[in-house]
């Protein structure tokens, strides 16, 4: 499967390249060419566990990368680390459900992301022979720092940068007349 630029399908990556990648070469989001059908019924989707469900679609979605790096990103990115047994739980609030996505290592949603990337990164290098070590840079004003500190911790070839920009960070908008 190919991923393709958002902004000119002309730029093209497999999974483990639009990962390190990050941003096309035109500046796009690399999406999947198509949207891969899961392959079980909703009755064995229903009876994976969380851990298994993940990976079952990260396989589909990353087949540039091995079922065992997969398998291996999900459990040690995962397991142990969220207060709850339940990675996402979902509460009852005036008669609706809510999804809380606190729960992680740092108690930021963004824990949800940040305990896989890093894994999936290192997977990647190994499945395109990336053997330098890799340097993610990033630059918060909250709470996406610590997680991705916390996330990146101990992940073989994979370092991260962070930047607290006094200040905040800034958005540059630029108006021409």
């Amino acid at each position: 499967m190919q991923y393709l630029s958002t902004r000119s399908h002309a730029e093209k990556a497999t999974s483990a390249e639009a990962i390190l990648q990050g941003l096309a070469p035109d500046g796009g989001l690399y999406v999947p060419e198509l949207i891969p059908a899961a392959g079980l019924s909703d009755v064995e989707l229903l009876s994976l566990d969380q851990y298994a469900l993940t990976a079952h679609i990260l396989k589909k979605l990353l087949p540039g990368l091995s079922a065992a790096a997969i398998d291996s990103a999900v459990w040690e990115g995962y397991f142990g680390k969220f207060e709850t047994g339940d990675l996402t739980p979902t509460v009852p609030v005036a008669g609706a459900h809510v999804l809380e996505l606190y729960h992680g290592p740092t108690s930021a949603f963004k824990d949800m992301a940040l305990c896989l990337l890093p894994r999936l990164i290192a997977a990647s290098c190994a499945a395109c022979g990336v053997e330098e070590e890799v340097l993610v840079l990033t630059a918060t004003s909250g709470d996406t720092g610590k997680a991705a500190l916390d996330g990146y911790h101990d992940i073989p070839g994979v370092e991260i940068a962070v930047f607290f920009p006094t200040g905040g960070t800034l958005s540059l908008i630029h108006i021409s007349e």
